[in-house]
C-alpha cells in the first residue's frame, strides 16, 4: 500500500503538461481527487480502506486516469518532480519513518501549489500534514502573477528585428546566418520589412513562385542585383533552381516564423504547410561508396605513384591532395576535419600515431586559427594507419614543424566562413571525375561511406565504426560509455582489408620524398 500511494503521487507528475493540453492548478487537483474517489478507495463502516490488487500491475488498471498518466509519452514516474496527485489516507496508513515523511512533504507541496485552502482538504490528509509540520497549518499558495491574454505577442516586430532575435537565440553558424539573411533580404525586397505578425501564407507562396524563376547558376555580377531584377533578368534562363536550393530559401523565412510562434510573439505560424515541389528530405543526390576497383584505379594514379608530377602552383598542392586522399581512405574522416587539423593535433601514444579531432585551440594558436566540429560526436581521436606511417606521415608532420608551420596542410586557407577545404573538395572531386567516373554521386565524401562498408565487412561493430568516423550512435546501447580506447581502436582499424590498393607502388614512389625534419619539401615542380 505504501508503494502504491507513492506511485499515485508521482503518476500525476507523469501526466500531460499544462502547455500540452493537461490540466493545471485547482482543476488538476480536483481531477486527482475524482480519480481517488472513483476507484482507489472504498467506503467502509470503519472509514476508508485501500484495495489490495492481486497483481502488481493491476493497480494501474483501477482507473482510466491512472492508465492515461502512466502511458503519457512512455515516461515513468520520476522522483523530485513538481507535485501532482493528492490522495486520502487514515492516520495509521503509514509507519512514522523517513519515507512516510517524504510522502507527507510531497502532499504538503501539493496542497500549497494546488491553490486549495487547507480547510477544504480531506480530514485525514490535513491531519497527516499537520502532524508532519508539528500542527502548523499549511501555508497559503503564492499569488500567481496575472497576465492578460496574448501579452507575449509582439504585433509591431518587423522581420529584420525577428532575424536578429533568432540569430541571437539560436547562434547559427556564420554561413547559415549569412544564407538566411540573404533569403530574408530577398523576401524584404519583394514585400518590404513587414511586421512578422502580418506575414500571410500567400506571401510565402508568392515568394516561392518568384524564387522558382531563378536559374541554377548565374554570373557573379548578377548575384548582387536586387531580387526582383535577378528574377526579371533570368526568367527565361534554364535550367532552373533545384528544389533543395528553393527549399533553403523559403525554409529560412519559415524558420523565422516558427521561432516567433514558439516564443508566442505571433499568434499563428503561417509558414506551416508551404510545399516545395520535388523536394524531399530523403531525396537529392547522395554520395555513393567507391568499390574496390574504383579505389584501386584512383590510387594507381601518378599523384600517388609518380611524385615528379606533383604541382605546387595551384590553390591546393599535390602534396596536400596526396595526404587528404590517403587519410580519407583509411579513416573515413570528413575533409574539413582533416583540412583544419593543426600540427599539434597530430600526436603519438606508444606505437599509435593519431589525429585529435576537436575545436579546441591553445591561447597561443587562437589568434591565427579557428576550428569547428559538426557535432559533439565529431570530437574524437583517429588512429593513423600503419600504411601511412610507412609512407612517412609522421616525418611529413615533423618537417612542417621544423619549417615553423602551424597547420597540417598550410596551403589550405580559410574562406569567407572559415572553412579551409572548399578548393580542396573541388580539386579532389575533379580528380575523381577524371580517374574514376563522372558520376556525380562519387565524390570525396564517398570515402566516408566506403569506410563504413569495409568496416562492416571486417566484422567491426557499428559502435566502433561510429567512433572512428564520428557518427552519432544509432542504438541506445551505443550511447553509453566513453568508447573504445585508442590502442583497441587502432587494432580494429587494421582489421579492414585494403590489399586491393597497390601499396608497394605508393611506397616506392614515396621513398624519394624528403619526409624528414632536416631536408626540404620534395620537389613540387
Amino acid at each position: 500500500m505504501q508503494d502504491q500511494a507513492e506511485q499515485l503521487v508521482l503518476a500525476y507528475s507523469n501526466g500531460p503538461e499544462f502547455m500540452e493540453g493537461g490540466l493545471d492548478g485547482a482543476e488538476r487537483f480536483e481531477l486527482a481527487r475524482i480519480e481517488v474517489d472513483r476507484g482507489l478507495w472504498n467506503e467502509t463502516e470503519n472509514g476508508m480502506s485501500f484495495p489490495q490488487p492481486a497483481e502488481e500491475d493491476s493497480w494501474w488498471d483501477l482507473t482510466n486516469n491512472a492508465a492515461m498518466y502512466r502511458g503519457w509519452n512512455g515516461r515513468r514516474p520520476v522522483q523530485q518532480h513538481p507535485p501532482g496527485t493528492i490522495w486520502h489516507w487514515r492516520d495509521d496508513a503509514f509507519a512514522a519513518d523517513a519515507r512516510s515523511r517524504q510522502i507527507y512533504r510531497v502532499a504538503a507541496q501539493i496542497a500549497r501549489f494546488s491553490g486549495i485552502p487547507a480547510s477544504q482538504l480531506p480530514p485525514t490528509l490535513a491531519g497527516a500534514i499537520a502532524s508532519f509540520f508539528n500542527d502548523q497549518p499549511v501555508s497559503s499558495p503564492r499569488e500567481r502573477r496575472s497576465r492578460p491574454p496574448g501579452s507575449r505577442l509582439r504585433p509591431d516586430m518587423r522581420m529584420t528585428e525577428l532575424f536578429g532575435l533568432w540569430k541571437t537565440a539560436l547562434q547559427p553558424s556564420e554561413q547559415t546566418a549569412h544564407e538566411y539573411e540573404q533569403s530574408l533580404g530577398d523576401f524584404i525586397e519583394m514585400f518590404g520589412d513587414v511586421r512578422a505578425a502580418e506575414v500571410t501564407p500567400d506571401d510565402l507562396l508568392d515568394y516561392r513562385d518568384e524564387a522558382l524563376k531563378l536559374p541554377r547558376s548565374m554570373p557573379r555580377v548578377d548575384r548582387a542585383l536586387p531580387f526582383t531584377r535577378r528574377v526579371a533578368k533570368h526568367e527565361t534562363t534554364f535550367p532552373k533552381v533545384k528544389p533543395p536550393t528553393l527549399k533553403k530559401r523559403v525554409g529560412a523565412i519559415q524558420a523565422f516564423l516558427a521561432f516567433a510562434f514558439k516564443q508566442k510573439w505571433i499568434a499563428t505560424n503561417v509558414g506551416v504547410g508551404i510545399q516545395i515541389e520535388g523536394y524531399s528530405k530523403t531525396g537529392g543526390l547522395k554520395p555513393n561508396s567507391l568499390d574496390e576497383a574504383e579505389i584501386a584505379r584512383l590510387f594507381a594514379a601518378p599523384l600517388f605513384t609518380d611524385l615528379s608530377t606533383w604541382r605546387s602552383d595551384r590553390k591546393v598542392s599535390s602534396r596536400t591532395l596526396y595526404w587528404l586522399f590517403l587519410l580519407a581512405l583509411t579513416t573515413g574522416a570528413r575533409i574539413e576535419e582533416l583540412g583544419q587539423a593543426l600540427l599539434t593535433d597530430v600526436k603519438v601514444d606508444g606505437d599509435v600515431i593519431y589525429i585529435d579531432v576537436d575545436d579546441y585551440v591553445t591561447d597561443d594558436e587562437a589568434e591565427d586559427v579557428a576550428k569547428s566540429v559538426k557535432n559533439a560526436n565529431s570530437r574524437r581521436v583517429i588512429p593513423v594507419h600503419d600504411n601511412l606511417k610507412t609512407l612517412g606521415f609522421q616525418r611529413y608532420a615533423s618537417m612542417l614543424r621544423d619549417a615553423g608551420e602551424v597547420q597540417l596542410f598550410p596551403d589550405l586557407t580559410p574562406g569567407r566562413f572559415g572553412k579551409r577545404t572548399k578548393e580542396a573538395s573541388r580539386a579532389s572531386n575533379r580528380l575523381i571525375d577524371k580517374l574514376v567516373s563522372k558520376d556525380r554521386r562519387l565524390r570525396f565524401h564517398s570515402f566516408r561511406h566506403q569506410f563504413k562498408d569495409f568496416a562492416l565487412e571486417a566484422g567491426i561493430t557499428d559502435r566502433v565504426a561510429d567512433q572512428i568516423t564520428g557518427h552519432a550512435p544509432t542504438t541506445i546501447g551505443g550511447r553509453y560509455g566513453s568508447g573504445v580506447r585508442l590502442p583497441a581502436l587502432s587494432k580494429f582499424l587494421h582489421q579492414i582489408n585494403w590489399s586491393f590498393v597497390d601499396w608497394s607502388a605508393i611506397r616506392q614512389a614515396s621513398s624519394v620524398a624528403a619526409w624528414n625534419a632536416n631536408t626540404q619539401i620534395p620537389d613540387d615542380n
